[in-house]
């Protein structure tokens, strides 16, 4: 794996409190628990116009088990959907 993380571009089924912390994820039938929040970032998209714009908020996170990995929600109009990024080189 390089520093960047092994890439993966995969969508995912996150549960959410507050309706948008994420709290696990299921990626290929298997469920990940997250057990910390490492980092997070909105990216806007202000480029386009108000009805075709496309938001992301990226999340860094560790779950159990001591795997980290870069996860994302894709803001859309209409249906929002989450994408597992990369999994990320352990952190220390």
């Amino acid at each position: 794996m390089s520093d960047q993380g092994q890439f993966i571009g995969e969508r995912i089924i996150v549960e959410v409190i507050d309706l948008e912390t994420p709290v696990s994820f299921t990626w290929r039938n298997q469920q990940y628990k997250i057990i910390e929040i490492e980092a997070s970032n909105r990216r806007l998209d202000l480029r386009s116009a108000w009805y075709r714009r496309k938001h992301r908020d990226y999340f860094i996170v560790q779950v159990e088990g001591g795997k980290c990995f870069e996860i994302y929600r894709h803001r859309v109009p209409g249906k929002p959907y989450w994408v597992l990024t990369r999994e990320l080189p352990p952190l220390d």
